[in-house]
């Protein structure tokens, strides 16, 4: 009987291949000064700016915001509650009706806002959604009755949330930010 083998024999071409595209590989980062290569390559392409945040947040703000983020879904817990469990009622009748315009405006604002300004854009564009998601929550609110039965306090919590947010967002830009 003869014994076969399973290991496979490899050229030493095929080897230094490996070694080399290794060895490249290992350069190309060590010569990015621990920027990603494929950021490097589109600045070298001239195809524009590296899609790596440009801005930190300084940890008071951060906290912050992520409070917010939780109100939010708090707000939305009391308003959901009252249709799974008819008797339990968290907030007033009067709150729980509108609470969810207002929630959902601030929580849209505030990761549009923050997503910008950690990519280093301008407060134009945060100011020109907040103000087109107020004129059309007053839209949709006040003459629109798609999905809707049209109602003025929904609007006014609408409002309100999208200015929460948008303060903020100011403070944050003034005060929160670290540039990297």
């Amino acid at each position: 009987m003869r014994e076969t083998s399973c290991a496979a024999t490899v050229s030493p071409e095929f080897l230094g291949r490996k070694i080399h595209k290794v060895y490249g590989i290992i350069t190309l980062v060590q010569n990015n000064k621990g920027r990603f290569s494929e950021d490097n390559e589109f600045e070298k392409q001239g195809k524009g700016e590296s899609a790596v945040s440009k801005f930190d947040f300084k940890k008071k703000y951060l906290i912050i915001y992520l409070c917010l983020i939780v109100f939010d879904a708090f707000l939305m817990l009391c308003r959901w509650l009252g249709h799974i469990v008819p008797n339990v009622r968290l907030l007033p009748d009067f709150l729980l009706d509108h609470i969810t315009n207002f929630a959902l405006c601030m929580l849209l604002l505030l990761i549009f806002g923050i997503t910008v300004l950690s990519f280093g854009g301008k407060l134009r564009s945060i100011t020109a959604a907040a103000l087109i998601m107020s004129v059309l929550n007053i839209v949709y609110e006040c003459f629109l009755p798609i999905l809707n039965t049209p109602d003025i306090p929904d609007a006014v919590f609408g409002v309100i949330g999208v200015a929460v947010a948008y303060v903020f967002l100011i403070i944050l830009r003034k005060n929160g930010l670290i540039a990297k």
